[in-house]
């Protein structure tokens, strides 16, 4: 007889449980991004990365905001954020600025821009005057 487990059971491992927040590297819920988003009806399905995706997007610009509001108040000599250095980050940052206003931010130099139609050009008059 050998001392090892009975032929009929298996041996489970145990996975370990970790939130889809941990598992994308972000410090933004994930699943309350996901609750959020079906609660409000924006749509019947929703892909896994999409949610991944805006929580890191809502990591980033809280980030970016609480980053130049914090040198604000040092560069005012305060040790608390208030509301007015939130304001005056984000009337700073271009970037976030058109991102609060409801525009889409656009990055300088990645894509080319679509060329406009122009009007159609007087053409050059030939001369026939050349001599050689």
């Amino acid at each position: 007889c050998s001392g090892g487990l009975p032929k009929g059971s298996e041996v489970k491992a145990k996975k370990s449980h970790s939130s889809r927040s941990s598992r994308a590297g972000l410090l933004f819920p994930v699943s309350r991004v996901d609750r959020q988003l079906r609660r409000g009806h924006f749509a019947e399905r929703f892909g896994a990365r999409a949610l991944i995706y805006l929580a890191a997007v809502l990591q980033w610009v809280t980030h970016k905001t609480m980053d130049m509001a914090g040198k604000i108040s040092k560069r005012s000599k305060q040790q608390c954020i208030s509301p007015s250095h939130l304001q005056m980050a984000v009337q700073k940052s271009s970037v976030l600025k058109q991102l609060l206003q409801g525009g889409v931010p656009r990055r300088s130099g990645r894509a080319v821009p679509p060329s406009k139609p122009v009007a159609s050009l007087p053409k050059k008059k030939t001369t026939k005057s050349k001599k050689r």
